[in-house]
């Protein structure tokens, strides 16, 4: 099953380091950039990621998708996601 993960801070990453232990094919996306602790820390587990953009085929190709909890409901973001995204 593919998860996407929304969001690369704290909560993002525990959500994809669970997510990959659990034996999910995770992707990371963040719209910024993240910080180098928590690159290494997806590099070192093999989890895909990408910061300053997001990439809305591969968002979207997601069986389901977790969104951080500093992202609003009602953003744009989420609208594009539509029924997929998930906290």
């Amino acid at each position: 099953m593919k998860l996407v993960i929304l969001g690369a801070g704290e909560s993002g990453i525990g959500a994809a380091l669970l997510a990959k232990q659990k034996g999910f094919d995770v992707f990371v996306s963040d719209g910024g950039p993240i910080k180098d602790i928590y690159k290494q820390e997806l590099a070192v587990n093999s989890i895909e990621f990408e910061e300053g953009q997001h990439s809305w085929k591969t968002i979207l190709e997601a069986d389901e998708i977790v969104k951080s909890p500093g992202i609003p409901e009602k953003s744009e973001l989420m609208k594009k996601c539509g029924r997929k995204a998930f906290r």
